[in-house]
């Protein structure tokens, strides 16, 4: 309720201050003065100081100031002389527009007091402007029938200038047609008017171009002109010409579709509408409109159809050209078609046997005939065939042909052949026709089947499922069909009581083989059986193949034990002496099993023992050994459980018990083992050569990898260089045979394994046979020599050409077999074997010629050529035949000669038959009597194959052998076959065989009135102008009818009008076209359009006929003007209607159409303003903004508007704009000074100056001014519209910076606008704030041995003050404890508050201190603050472990003695450390480093005590060095070392320990030994997986070659395409791995021999295999 009381006393404060100045002002009369526009800047306007009786000092000390109602600084006031001066150069056009007088106010403004006085300044005008035209050209469009006299309104020009500098007069330069006529308006304007004086003609002159010149009255005088640029309009009063009355052209009849033929042209004087010619054909026939059409707007005429010539030789067109105003004229367009060699020759079949069976003498093919629609030599024809095939052509009578056989044929040599039979004319360029047939050759069973192979080698594997499927035979015949349709069955064995049919079934469809039964390896290893194949033919041919199965062995038998005897009684005791040493021999187990190969391969091991460790079992020979020493701890009584197995897929095994007791007394046998050295050098020995081995097999295996690699990368540089068949490399031996062609050979797999000990030597040796993938098949070889090939299991077989090596056992042959070259060279033969066949195909081999082309023979080609006459039609025949030299082809020659002379001789008086039938007669209608007409019986119609052959190849007719007649096929249409083309003839020929004639014949189709009249449209359109004159001929479209004769078109009438009538003259070519006539006068206005009905009658009985709707369009001529529906617009339209807005729309009618009809609309004697503010749409009569319309500005706007048509016609009318007032002004707010910033705590303070002002009227124009009420600020008006806005108390920034000022000021129109406008008042500071921390106290963490100047952290001090009374300085305060060197520790950055550490801190030193940090700002007076700082040391792991005992002064170290009897966990001594750090740096922990004996001692890890690990023995060294660690927790740790010496010591008394029992552990071998072993074990089994793995991969890839299909996949290394021609059945070659375990002179020793590769090693000779001397023990390749 306050702020609205306080709002409400400032509103009264306010009025009462408007109305006192109201008071004093009212008396105050304005100062006025006057200067000319375009006046320099700086001219002398008045003095302000003596009008307004003010001295020049005090205008300056009161500041006096100019300001103009629009804030524009136009003028100038000099406070040095008091002048009143221009501050730019005015423009009154500008400034006032076209309001006058032009008036300028402004308003002087005095300070201390505040006072304002009122002024206008008058600008005066000077001709400035020149007249100007809206438009630089101003276009008229007038008929060139315009009358003399007619006026036409002009734009006038536009003058900014006033009074006598204003527009006073117009003219126009050439005036040969036109004068200018001036009228006066009521506003005392002048506006031009154009008068035609001379008559305008389009043909001499369609366009004319005036300048029209306007002048104003000044001095001197200015002009302004534009450009009149006049239309003639043209009538249509001529009509089109064609340069000639006939064009003439020839045409190619191959020309393509849409080619360009011709253009006619025609010329038209009138323009535009009337100047366009349309052409069109006109009484064109449909053949006419089927092939020509021209382009109506270019008269290009095209083809839209082939022509042929030998159809139609000429054509003649009717072209007719009409301009747009319905005048037209005609021309005659005559085509010559041009003959050229376009038709290809016809190849029609009458008759073709597509299968022939072999071994037939010559039989008939097929019966043709060939013709070309061309005439002369392009008409004239050549057939032929191709000169390799058994058949040849024979010219039969007139242009018939028949092929035969020329010899018998032979299915199995070729089957089917493609007879091409070529027909080719003489023309130019010569064209040829191919028809292609396909004779297929039937089968004779000649054939008897063939196997793949002479003999088959099957494994399979024992214990086999019954019903399995072993392989398959395969069996082929050349035949086809059933004679090839093969049976398998099984013959009778050689031996009676063999099983075979129990054994073994085979599928008699597809040769499948199944075994019956299981079968045993150990049984039955082997059997053979022969298989015969049947095929289906009459009578059947067979043959048979040989079968091997080969059973392959299983692993299905368990080992058996030998040795001991397991009989079910007690177990076999074996005695051992308690002094046996380690590797005592206490028994070995003996066992056999009864499978073969590697499934017979035994390996022994301890499966269960009293004492694990005591005994071990040699893996390969089952002897039992003792593993240590024996003690009397150990029990007397072993019970050991020995595993025996064998080595196959699914391993098999057995057990035996064997009892052992240990005894003491029992005699020691002799063992000649030499004298063994001390256990320290033995340790010794045996790690060198465990070494060793571990490097050599380490060695190997590198080398194995390299080489692996190398080879692979050979092998894919070498298949890159040869492509798909590479040549072998490599070492092969002598009796290896690669027949595959890939140059790869097999590599076998042979492991031999040898133990040896001593003098003795136990060898178990497993050699794996070769078994080739693929054998070689020869014919008349016996398969015994090959015993051991297979057939592979599911692997594709694939024939192959051996070629004999050097050293094969094939050389025992009396034939060598031919190397490649020889039988690519061998080219006289044919190839039938299929081996060689895909041989040629992959060395480029071509094939053979037959034998009845011999290389000896000479092949001549000669055309013959025979011209007989048959009747009155020329027959001309070509035939093309082959000759041989020394053959019969000249008889064969002279045959075809003799018989074209016999033939032309008997055919010359014989004349074709004739036959005529109605068209439409129903199929099966008779014709005619062919049998009597051909004096033949019906019998022998019949028996010699009478057919009727149309040369179209239509079956129109048929002959009916029954009767003889000949009978339609089919309903004829003639019209359909004919076209216009009369009489309408089918020609045929009867065709008769054994022996062959051939009779011509002709049906003639006669016609009847089945077809009516027709229009080529359904409707016709003419365009005929209103104005054409009586007795006016159009001609039309006739009507076409397919018949032809008395069935054409004979009459054409029309339906009842009152304007037309029809009438239908003769042409020359006996046709009758219709034309329409005008009886009467056409009106557009009454009628725009007339529909009649023509209709065509034929001449038929009952006579047929056809209409079509005739389309009348009146065409318009210009003959009335635009006429406005109201002469006078009245609109009244808001000052706030948006741009763009429709303020009226005006509306003129014409009754003419077309361009006749077409209005525009357009502004004429329209002012520069009403131009800017109105635009007319100039089609819609729509009149719309362009600008803002202002009441205050202009309060009403007269527009004259015209409407024109394309005539050149013309109206006119008059709008009458009145604008509406409405509240669409803003009040605007003018800021005369402001002052920001303030200071703060400062009293009231003036902030801005103001003024408001509304340039509406009335209530829109009283304003109210006010501000925000929550702002220390209040507004105070001063004279008129000033205002002033001042501080209402002290303001301070801390509390707010800133003021945003919203100064608002509202009308009281309706609806109310009010503006606002923002100030925003800055306060400045004073420094009044000191700074803050933003904490009270600091604590700081840093790590000793920190590096020097760290940065530990930082303090941060604020102030609320702003710029230099802000800025925060930082230092360190003294501290409190004197004796503390704070700065040589601490250091602060002054700008930032960072805190530095100035040297390295030591936590073992100083742990922790306290500082202060001040904090002062820049201001007068200065203020300041402090803060407290804490810094904390962190501890970091600096200090070693120092060892308190055993202490390590540098002299002998500390010596403990151990009793030897001291139990396992005896203490020895205890180590002492400590750690200078804290927390976990200072936790220690304790560990043994290093040992003389590592298993012996062992230290506590947190307590230091060291205590033995075991029992001590009399083996034990008896000086011993222990290395003891000692280690801190820190990160990273730290740590120390003590060494102890321990004396192992006996009679030491005992101490007693109170520990708990410790076990006694076994006796631990060396550590390095059995680190040795681990390794060497390792690598070696690393080294076998990679030859493993290798092999598998190699297999692998043979595998994925085989699913290919190019080759099965080979076992072992070597390929099976490779065949071991010695018979043995094996490869030479073997890998052999020796393990010896030999006991000589101090030492037991385990070597392990690398793979010996004979065919690859390098030998040695010098260099000696330790142990073995049959063996080297490297490898060179």
């Amino acid at each position: 309720m306050e702020t609205r009381g306080l709002l409400s006393l400032r509103k009264r404060q306010v009025l009462i201050l408007f109305v006192l100045l109201g008071l004093s002002q009212a008396g105050l009369e304005s100062g006025r003065y006057s200067v000319a526009e375009e006046s320099e800047i700086g001219s002398f306007v008045a003095n302000l100081a003596r009008d307004l009786g003010l001295s020049v000092e005090e205008l300056s000390s009161r500041e006096a100031r100019v300001v103009s109602d629009d804030n524009k600084k136009h003028l100038h006031l000099d406070l040095l002389t008091g002048d009143l001066l221009l501050n730019e150069k005015l423009d009154r056009e500008e400034l006032c527009g076209s309001t006058e007088p032009c008036i300028l106010h402004f308003q002087v403004l005095l300070k201390n007091p505040l006072q304002f006085f009122q002024a206008e300044l008058h600008i005066e005008d000077i001709n400035d402007h020149s007249p100007t035209f809206l438009d630089k050209e101003i276009h008229l469009k007038i008929s060139e029938i315009t009358t003399i006299g007619t006026t036409f309104l002009m734009e006038s020009a536009q003058d900014l200038d006033f009074g006598s500098n204003s527009l006073q007069n117009y003219t126009i330069i050439p005036n040969s047609h036109f004068y200018i006529k001036i009228r006066d308006s009521s506003e005392g304007k002048i506006y031009p008017e154009l008068v035609l004086d001379k008559a305008l003609d389009h043909e001499e002159e369609p366009e004319l171009r005036l300048t029209l010149i306007a002048l104003d009255g000044g001095t001197p005088p200015r002009s302004g002109t534009t450009m009149v640029l006049i239309k003639v309009l043209d009538v249509n009063d001529n009509a089109p010409e064609f340069p000639q009355e006939l064009y003439e052209v020839q045409v190619r009849e191959d020309t393509p579709l849409g080619s360009w033929v011709i253009t006619v042209s025609a010329k038209d004087l009138d323009a535009e509408n009337y100047g366009k010619i349309s052409y069109t054909f006109f009484h064109a026939p449909e053949d006419i409109r089927r092939t020509f059409e021209i382009n109506p707007i270019s008269g290009e005429v095209h083809l839209r159809a082939l022509l042929d010539f030998e159809v139609t030789q000429s054509y003649t067109i009717n072209i007719q050209a009409t301009d747009g105003g319905g005048l037209s004229e005609k021309c005659i367009l005559l085509v010559k078609v041009m003959d050229i060699n376009d038709n290809r020759p016809e190849i029609t079949m009458s008759s073709i046997t597509n299968r022939i069976p072999e071994n037939m003498p010559e039989t008939l093919v097929a019966v043709f005939s060939v013709r070309d629609q061309d005439s002369g030599d392009n008409g004239r024809v050549i057939c032929s065939i191709q000169d390799d095939l058994p058949f040849i052509l024979k010219p039969t009578f007139k242009n018939f042909f028949t092929l035969v056989t020329e010899k018998a044929l032979d299915r199995e040599m070729r089957a089917e052949y493609n007879v091409t039979i070529t027909v080719t004319d003489i023309g130019t360029p010569r064209l040829k026709t191919q028809h292609n047939i396909t004779v297929w050759v039937s089968d004779v069973n000649d054939n008897a089947p063939t196997f793949s192979q002479t003999s088959y080698t099957l494994f399979i594997r024992e214990n086999n499922s019954p019903t399995l499927h072993m392989g398959s035979v395969r069996a082929t015949d050349r035949d086809s069909g059933t004679n090839a349709q093969l049976t398998y069955s099984l013959l009778q064995p050689q031996d009676p009581y063999f099983p075979l049919t129990s054994l073994v079934s085979i599928n008699a469809d597809n040769g499948h083989l199944f075994a019956l039964r299981s079968l045993d390896y150990e049984a039955l290893r082997e059997f053979e059986f022969r298989v015969g194949a049947t095929d289906a033919g009459s009578p059947a041919l067979s043959s048979e193949a040989l079968v091997r199965v080969v059973v392959v062995d299983d692993n299905d038998n368990s080992p058996f034990v030998l040795y001991p005897l397991q009989n079910g009684s007690a177990p076999c005791t074996e005695l051992v002496p308690r002094a046996a040493e380690a590797g005592y021999l206490v028994t070995k187990v003996v066992a056999v099993d009864g499978d073969s190969g590697q499934n017979a391969w035994l390996s022994y091991q301890l499966l269960k023992a009293t004492e694990p460790g005591l005994f071990s079992v040699w893996a390969h020979n089952g002897e039992v050994r003792t593993s240590r020493l024996l003690s009397e701890r150990d029990a007397a009584k072993h019970r050991l459980v020995v595993l025996v197995k064998d080595n196959g897929e699914l391993p098999m095994s057995a057990s035996v018990t064997l009892l052992v007791l240990l005894v003491d007394g029992f005699s020691q046998p002799y063992l000649p083992l030499p004298e063994v050295a001390a256990d320290e050098a033995q340790a010794k020995s045996l790690t060198v050569y465990l070494v060793i081995a571990l490097a050599s097999v380490s060695s190997l295996f590198l080398f194995s990898v390299v080489l692996f690699v190398t080879v692979w990368q050979c092998r894919r540089k070498r298949a890159a260089w040869v492509g798909r068949y590479p040549v072998p490399e490599g070492h092969f031996p002598d009796h290896l045979v690669d027949v595959s062609g890939t140059g790869t050979l097999s590599q076998s797999y042979q492991y031999e394994v040898c133990l040896t000990g001593g003098s003795g030597t136990n060898e178990f040796k497993f050699l794996k046979p070769i078994i080739p993938n693929l054998p070689v098949h020869e014919s008349g070889r016996n398969m015994g020599e090959n015993a051991n090939f297979r057939n592979s299991f599911g692997f594709q077989r694939q024939r192959m050409v051996a070629l004999q090596a050097k050293t094969s056992p094939l050389k025992k042959k009396k034939k060598e077999l031919p190397t490649l070259s020889q039988i690519f060279r061998r080219r006289r033969k044919p190839v039938t074997s299929r081996a060689e066949d895909q041989l040629d195909s992959r060395e480029g081999y071509s094939p053979t010629f037959p034998d009845r082309l011999s290389t000896d023979s000479i092949i001549v080609s000669a055309p013959s050529l025979s011209e007989v006459e048959l009747g009155s039609v020329p027959l001309k025949a070509f035939a093309e035949v082959k000759m041989e030299a020394g053959g019969d082809g000249f008889p064969k020659q002279r045959q075809v000669l003799i018989l074209f002379l016999l033939l032309g001789v008997a055919l010359a008086v014989w004349e074709p038959r004739r036959y005529s039938v109605l068209e439409e007669t129903e199929s099966g209608s008779f014709v005619g009597q062919l049998a009597t007409d051909l004096g033949l019986g019906v019998g022998e119609l019949a028996a010699r194959g009478a057919r009727v052959v149309s040369e179209d190849n239509e079956q129109r007719l048929q002959l009916d052998l029954q009767t003889g007649e000949l009978l339609l096929n089919e309903k004829l249409d003639r019209e359909e076959l004919c076209g216009p083309a009369e009489p309408c003839v089918i020609h045929f020929q009867v065709l008769l065989k054994k022996p062959l004639e051939v009779f011509r014949a002709e049906l003639l189709v006669r016609d009847i009135n089945d077809h009516s009249p027709e229009f080529p449209e359904r409707e016709m359109t003419l365009k005929i102008l209103e104005n054409s004159p009586d007795g006016t001929v159009f001609p039309l479209k006739r009507a076409q009818d397919l018949d032809v004769g008395n069935n054409d078109v004979q009459n054409y009438s029309i339906s009842p009008n009152s304007h037309f009538h029809v009438s239908t003259p003769e042409r020359g070519d006996g046709r009758k076209y219709p034309e329409l006539v005008l009886d009467k006068e056409l009106d557009y206005e009454e009628q725009t359009e007339l529909r009649v009905i023509i209709t065509a009658l034929d001449g038929g009985s009952p006579p047929r006929s056809g209409t079509a709707q005739i389309r009348i369009v009146v065409v318009d001529v210009n003959d009335n003007p635009p006429e406005f529906s109201k002469k006078l617009y009245d609109v009244q339209v808001p000052e706030n209607s948006a741009v763009g807005s429709l303020v009226v729309k005006v509306s003129a009618r014409d009754l003419d159409t077309g361009t006749n009809g077409e209005i525009s609309y357009s502004l004429f004697y329209s002012s520069q303003e009403i131009s800017k503010t109105f635009e007319l749409s100039n089609l819609s009569g729509e009149v719309r903004l362009i600008k803002k319309l202002d009441f205050e500005a202009i309060s009403s706007y007269e527009l004259d508007i015209e409407a024109s048509d394309g005539g050149g016609h013309s109206g006119k009318c008059s709008v009458s704009v009145k604008v509406v007032d409405v509240n669409d002004n803003s009040p605007e707010l003018t800021i005369s000074s402001l002052t920001s910033p303030i200071p703060e705590n400062s009293p009231e303070i003036e902030v801005a100056l103001f003024r408001v002002r509304d340039r509406d009227s009335g209530d829109n124009g009283r304003m109210i001014c006010s501000i925000q009420d929550d702002l220390p600020f209040l507004l105070k008006p001063t004279a008129e519209n000033f205002y002033t806005l001042i501080t209402e108390g002290a303001l301070d920034r801390e509390s707010r910076a800133e003021y945003n000022i919203t100064i608002t000021v509202s009308d009281f129109g309706s609806p109310r606008l009010k503006t606002e406008h923002r100030i925003t008042v800055l306060v400045s500071d004073v420094n009044d704030n000191a700074p803050t921390f933003t904490q009270t106290s600091y604590t700081l963490f840093i790590r000793e041995n920190n590096s020097p100047a760290l940065h530990m952290g930082s303090v941060s001090a604020t102030d609320r003050d702003s710029g230099t009374n802000a800025q925060v300085t930082y230092s360190l305060l003294p501290p409190q404890d004197p004796h503390l060197p704070l700065a040589s520790l601490i250091s602060v950055n002054a700008d930032n508050g960072h805190l530095f550490a100035l040297r390295s801190l030591d936590y073992e030193a100083l742990r922790a201190f306290e500082f202060r940090v001040g904090a002062a700002d820049s201001g007068s007076p200065a203020l300041s603050s402090e803060a407290l700082v804490r810094v904390v040391v962190v501890d970091d792991n600096d200090n070693s472990p120092f060892v308190l005992y055993p202490l390590q002064n540098g002299s002998a170290p500390c010596t403990e003695l151990v009793p030897r009897a001291a139990e396992a966990g005896y203490l020895v001594t205890k180590v002492v450390a400590v750690d200078g750090d804290s927390g976990q740096n200072a936790w220690l922990s304790y560990q043994l480093l290093k040992a003389t004996e590592p298993g012996l001692f062992s230290v506590w890890a947190h307590k230091g005590e060291v205590r033995t690990a075991r029992l001590l023995s009399e083996r034990d060294a008896a000086k011993h060095r222990l290395v003891v660690l000692v280690k801190d927790n820190g990160e990273p740790p730290k740590s120390a070392t003590v060494t102890l010496h321990v004396l192992l010591v006996d009679g030491f008394s005992q101490p007693y320990l109170p520990l708990l029992e410790v076990a006694p552990d076994e006796a631990q071998a060396d550590s390095l030994t059995v680190y040795l072993v681990i390794a060497l074990a390792s690598v070696s089994s690393l080294f076998m997986f990679s030859m493993l793995l290798f092999v598998a991969v190699q297999l692998c890839r043979r595998n994925r070659a085989t699913s290919v299909g190019r080759c099965s996949v080979p076992e072992g290394h070597f390929p099976g395409h490779l065949v071991d021609v010695n018979g043995t059945g094996t490869l030479s070659q073997s890998y052999q791995y020796e393990v010896c375990l030999t006991g000589d002179s101090g030492s037991n020793e385990f070597k392990f021999l690398k793979p010996i590769f004979p065919n690859l090693l390098a030998q040695d000779p010098e260099r000696k295999t330790e142990g073995n001397p049959n063996f080297q023990n490297s490898l060179g390749i």
